[in-house]
């Protein structure tokens, strides 16, 4: 059986990337997240069901932020301590676009 992932972690994923992307964006404290602000590449939003090959896919996406903040985030020590702290494991599919999936 395929564990799944609560929305309730997801966002806790979303909130410590903001965290980590808020200075990088020129931000005191985290970020913006929701998909206003990821439509302005002003901070990322969270998509529960990302279709990327056909598998809908809890992932966290902003286009148009610093250049290849998905995978400098997966090789963060900071955010993968967290990450693993909430039982979950981030891989980037693309430079803007960090999977989550339950460890």
């Amino acid at each position: 059986m395929t564990k799944k992932m609560s929305a309730k972690t997801a966002r806790q994923c979303l909130e410590a990337v903001a965290d980590w992307l808020g200075p990088q964006l020129g931000y005191t404290g985290p970020a913006p997240t929701g998909s206003d602000a990821a439509r302005s590449a002003l901070g990322p939003e969270l998509n529960m069901a990302w279709d990327w090959p056909n598998t809908p896919t809890p992932t966290i996406l902003l286009e148009g932020g610093p250049d290849d903040w998905a995978i400098r985030a997966a090789a963060d020590e900071t955010l993968t301590t967290r990450f693993a702290e909430l039982g979950v494991f981030a891989e980037p599919y693309a430079s803007y676009a960090l999977c989550l999936y339950p460890a």
